[in-house]
């Protein structure tokens, strides 16, 4: 375990330095000019487009930088040569995934837990009362992310060109968001198609388990009456074991190549 902090501990300083930064100025940035573009607007509409306006901000900032995070950081390091320095010491291979996944998850949530308190500040000024839904929906966030980095480290090890990983993570993130409507249109195929249909269907992420960004003006109560304790136990449970088989699989294709 402390090999494996020592590499999480390292790749979040990282991530600070190269990516969190920037994304943090360009989402205050985005902020700044959606307030100004707002406020002409007045009462609760401004708010409710900020609220809403916010929440997507981040969920995409937080994409972004998880997606370049997970498949640049690898890769680099195998481009660069500085994984055999890594490797030579002893440091398991398991150690060295493990540690840069929660590493990169680490670096990501730091810079969600950042946007949201900037976001909430600013709610704060015009008024807004405050409701817990946000932190449900922000929680929720959280396993989009690790699901999508799951899939995004993967993928830089399944492909060796950071720009083909992207598209295909991107390609994953997209497609799970239409997951229902790709099951209701392999049920109208005829049965040749219906069989690739379903594959797709269970193979790609299901992001819609965590999709309560746009349930948040329900309240707390309701929200969590709508998603019963149950259902949210059997997201986190489907988080957990789609990002455990998605760094199995990294792994393999890791204790593959040659150092």
């Amino acid at each position: 375990m402390k090999k494996i902090f020592a590499i999480s501990y390292y790749t979040v300083k990282e991530n600070i330095r190269n990516k969190i930064f920037y994304v943090l100025i360009f989402f205050v940035l985005l902020i700044f000019l959606a307030t100004l573009l707002f406020s002409v607007l007045g009462g609760e509409q401004e708010l409710r487009l900020l609220l809403d306006f916010g929440l997507a901000a981040i969920e995409l900032f937080a994409l972004l930088l998880t997606i370049f995070a997970s498949v640049t950081l690898v890769l680099e390091e195998i481009e660069n040569k500085t994984i055999y320095l890594l490797l030579t010491r002893p440091l398991s291979r398991v150690e060295y995934l493990v540690g840069r996944y929660f590493g990169i998850l680490f670096a990501v949530y730091l810079s969600i837990a950042t946007m949201s308190i900037g976001h909430i500040s600013l709610l704060l000024l015009k008024k807004w009362s405050f409701e817990l839904s946000y932190f449900f929906v922000i929680f929720s966030l959280g396993f989009k992310v690790m699901l999508i980095s799951g899939i995004a480290v993967f993928f830089s090890l399944f492909s060796t060109s950071a720009i083909s990983s992207i598209s295909f993570t991107f390609f994953f993130w997209l497609l799970g968001h239409f997951t229902e409507e790709l099951k209701f249109l392999g049920s109208k195929l005829n049965i040749f198609w219906q069989y690739p249909a379903k594959f797709f269907f269970y193979l790609i992420p299901n992001f819609q388990y965590f999709n309560f960004r746009d349930r948040i003006q329900l309240g707390f109560p309701l929200l969590l009456k709508e998603a019963n304790m149950n259902f949210i136990s059997l997201a986190i449970l489907y988080a957990l074991v789609y990002s455990t088989v998605c760094l199995f699989l990294t792994n393999l294709f890791l204790s593959r190549k040659e150092f």
